[in-house]
């Protein structure tokens, strides 16, 4: 999308300010990416992330610094401050990193150049129905700017998009089945899916366990802590070892999409 917009405009156009919010949360992959397509596409990226929700303007309008590829975040710090600050840890019906670490950043930025209104442009694409409908839904809070979909609009798919970036130079190197997604062990994946990728790296649930132990709560509504993750992933990899299977289907969850949130947009 941003490719698209800089090759109709010759460049950035004016009053056009791209951001990116860390959480800390994200995977390498994501910052590798982000800082690639502001090389070579000579864009400039603004890096924000969330410092406290203490200040004058509180959780509404957060503290946030500026940093690059280099001073980025990488282990989780803003989104643990925040979960200090909060005193509660998010789940799928309160997704206040997302809210916070993302959404208000992004207008306490725009609101810090002076702007009172302006549209947010989101790569939502048309295969995305339900998304589309929530971002346009009469009476939805658009204080954090006007949602514009030009992806969806156009009739752009993720087979176009997947087809476009097979002739790229680079991409964004995650898991081409997009099972893992940009934040390593987000709580919106599917049971399967938290167990694989703590399967492929064990070092990924440290930081959610750590979280879920300070606070005394957990991520996941209704089944399972991290740490019955972690195990759920030693037994897995015992029983592989002994027995030569394949893992099976742990839920309902196990072939169903990413639940989408503005993480992913």
């Amino acid at each position: 999308m941003l490719h698209q917009i800089l090759e109709a405009n010759d460049g950035l156009p004016p009053d056009c300010h791209v951001t990116f919010e860390n959480t800390g949360q994200e995977r390498e992959e994501t910052l590798v990416f982000v800082e690639e397509c502001s090389r070579r596409w000579r864009v400039p990226v603004h890096w924000l992330e969330w410092v406290s929700g203490q200040g004058p303007g509180g959780f509404r309008r957060p503290e946030w610094r500026f940093v690059d590829f280099h001073s980025a975040s990488r282990h989780g710090e803003p989104f643990a401050r925040l979960i200090a600050q909060k005193r509660y840890v998010p789940n799928v019906r309160h997704r206040l990193c997302t809210s916070n670490l993302k959404v208000r950043v992004g207008e306490a930025f725009m609101r810090s150049l002076g702007y009172v209104d302006w549209d947010s442009v989101m790569g939502i694409r048309a295969d995305e129905p339900r998304r589309v409908a929530r971002m346009l839904a009469p009476g939805r809070d658009n204080s954090a700017g006007l949602p514009y979909l030009p992806l969806a609009r156009a009739g752009v798919t993720k087979a176009d998009v997947l087809r476009w970036w097979a002739g790229q130079p680079f991409n964004l190197a995650l898991d081409p089945a997009g099972d893992l997604g940009n934040c390593d062990l987000c709580f919106l994946k599917g049971r399967r899916k938290l167990v694989s990728a703590i399967r492929a790296d064990r070092t990924r649930a440290v930081w959610w366990l750590n979280q879920e132990h300070v606070s005394g709560q957990r991520f996941l509504t209704g089944y399972a802590s991290y740490a019955d993750l972690l195990r759920e992933a030693d037994f897995l990899d015992r029983q592989l070892e002994l027995d030569g299977l394949e893992p099976p289907d742990l839920d309902h969850e196990s072939t169903a999409p990413l639940v989408d949130c503005r993480c992913g947009d």
